[in-house]
């Protein structure tokens, strides 16, 4: 496609929006018509963001609904959960793309959203409508979507972890184990003592245990990949980085394999995504490479005197967990190169 789409960003006080904003600011096909937020309506792009941002001198507004649905053809939804399918729900009535990336839309089932969110689902009429957006596993679907729902960051560098593995039935599925070490900027802008600089500088810990938000959103991806139910043990970990996630999986094995077995395996299975470069059998994943960037790593380790598989992927969780993510959404539902605005 070619020409510019016109673009709203809801919600970019946060985090993830912040990121969107330095994105999408930058993007060649891209004109921001709106960005909202509450918290700093009538400050400009470049007082949020610095002058660098391409989009300097729009200013932020507190729209609703109706009030930003005139502004644009495609609305990024960076808000939290609940109040994303507010906004969804009136702009997919009126037509409009919406990319969305809150929990609202990720699960199919509205009963494990009331399990986990602990609310009733606002709008599970729209759930099949939904199509979850990692372009690895779902492109084709995203190219005709009206609504997509962005992955988490857990979910994300989990699942990029283990579908080679699942696909060719290289280990056991009940045997799946994920610990995750996040950067506390995924937990947002909170004013809470835990994510204070003197609780979490040179500090670890696990949280959510055992049952953390994404892990119905894992299972579900991973049930999809494998064709059958799967249940995993998920432990996410904070960790003193601003930014940056590292995921380890280990699974039994269904067969013994080597390592350049498994390497082939996972190597041809990203070998034309150019986000998830699988490391050589001599190299591991690191944050510090993955930062600021679309990229999720992706390393394999076949462990042949256990009989497990070590799985393990880095990425930014604002990057590939979030922001970056979406707009290679976008790129693949309005038919431009993936990597347009994001290298």
């Amino acid at each position: 496609m070619t020409g510019k789409q016109k673009v709203a960003v809801v919600g970019a006080s946060g985090y993830t929006g912040e990121e969107l904003l330095r994105v999408l600011s930058r993007h060649p096909n891209i004109e921001l018509t709106a960005v909202t937020s509450r918290q700093y309506a009538g400050k400009t792009i470049s007082q949020l963001l610095g002058p660098q941002a391409l989009s300097a001198n729009l200013v932020l507004e507190n729209l609703d609904p109706a009030a930003v649905g005139g502004k644009a053809e495609v609305f990024f939804l960076a808000l939290p959960h609940g109040v994303a399918a507010e906004y969804a729900v009136p702009l997919l009535k009126a037509g409009k793309v919406v990319i969305d990336l809150s929990a609202d839309f990720r699960l199919k089932n509205p009963a494990k959203y009331k399990e986990y969110y602990k609310e009733e689902h606002p709008a599970p009429e729209l759930l099949k409508e939904s199509v979850y957006g990692l372009p690895e596993l779902y492109r084709e679907a995203l190219k005709n979507a009206q609504l997509i729902a962005c992955p988490g960051c857990y979910p994300t560098s989990a699942i990029l972890a283990l579908a080679p593995a699942l696909r060719h039935k290289l280990i056991r599925p009940e045997t799946i184990v994920v610990n995750s070490l996040s950067g506390v900027s995924g937990a947002g802008k909170k004013a809470d003592v835990v994510y204070s600089f003197s609780e979490r500088d040179e500090n670890m810990m696990p949280y959510s245990v055992p049952k953390h938000r994404h892990i119905p959103e894992i299972e579900q991806e991973l049930s999809n990949l494998d064709g059958e139910a799967v249940a995993i043990s998920f432990t996410p970990h904070l960790v003193p980085l601003v930014r940056g996630m590292l995921t380890t999986v280990i699974a039994e094995m269904v067969h013994p394999h080597k390592q350049e077995d498994v390497q082939k395996i996972y190597e041809d299975f990203y070998r034309h995504e150019p986000f998830v470069p699988v490391l050589p059998a001599d190299q591991l994943p690191e944050t510090k490479r993955v930062q600021r960037t679309n990229a999720c790593e992706v390393a394999v380790r076949a462990d042949a005197r256990t009989g497990r598989l070590l799985m393990f992927s880095a990425q930014d969780n604002l990057g590939k967990g979030a922001a970056t993510q979406a707009v290679q959404a976008f790129n693949v539902r309005f038919g431009y190169p993936e990597a347009t605005g994001l290298i």
